[in-house]
């Protein structure tokens, strides 16, 4: 019986060996996507952008990204996508997006269960349809409650002003926060005509305004003005 036991302890052994051998995932950390398109400084005539890369060898999978004007100073994330393998052993190179005129970064890194590339990184210009609506609208100022202003009431109404830009229908964001660092949020909501009422509980609040357009541009925002309701 001791004999047996020990002889089944060995196959066992060396059976899990083998799994751990067979189940070895590949490291490939110290590859590079290359990427075919967009090259670095490509300028596109299509808004219909296609992009492709080369394969990565034991990559199951791939991450895409996109940025407007670029990763270190982007205003918008364009998209942040996952390509996997797919039921047949297959993970696709290429995909497709469409993007409005201006200038982008793109990124993507390639990875498996275990391990995965650097990005690899390239800019580009989209200068497609010459009637797409490329500029942003102008940046509200603001003009009520003037900043540090103290108030009984609690109804605050907002006012700011911003002269519009002619092309496509704009529209004002308002947000107001509880705290100074902007992180708590009472209030997001469209302005009326530049203006904006709410009622509100006792405190101080932080207020902004931005702009955006139906085109998909966006403005600054405004400079942060703080109103304080106290009886």
């Amino acid at each position: 019986m001791k004999i047996k036991t020990t002889l089944f302890a060995m196959i066992l052994f060396v059976g899990l060996a083998s799994c751990e051998d067979i189940l070895e995932v590949p490291d490939i950390s110290d590859q590079t996507v290359m990427i075919l398109a967009p090259i670095e400084g490509s300028v596109l005539e299509d808004n219909a952008v296609n992009f492709n890369w080369e394969p990565v060898g034991e990559a199951t999978g791939y991450q895409i990204q996109i940025a407007t004007p670029n990763f270190g100073n982007a205003t918008q994330l364009v998209l942040d996508s996952i390509m996997e393998v797919d039921t047949l052993g297959y993970v696709t190179t290429r995909m497709g997006q469409s993007l409005f005129n201006g200038n982008y970064e793109w990124r993507i890194r390639a990875f498996n269960s275990d391990y995965e590339t650097p990005y690899t990184v390239n800019a580009f210009q989209v200068n497609g349809d010459e009637d797409l609506d490329l500029t942003p609208p102008n940046t509200p100022q603001l003009v009520a409650p003037t900043n540090g202003a103290s108030q009984t009431e609690t109804t605050l109404d907002f006012s700011w002003t911003r002269e519009d830009v002619p092309g496509t229908a704009e529209r004002d964001s308002i947000f107001i926060y509880s705290d100074e660092s902007l992180s708590a949020l009472v209030t997001k909501s469209l302005g009326a005509n530049k203006t904006f009422s709410t009622t509100v509980a006792e405190g101080t609040f932080y207020w902004y305004v931005k702009a955006y357009d139906a085109a998909g541009n966006e403005s600054s925002a405004s400079t942060t003005f703080n109103v304080t309701v106290a009886n």
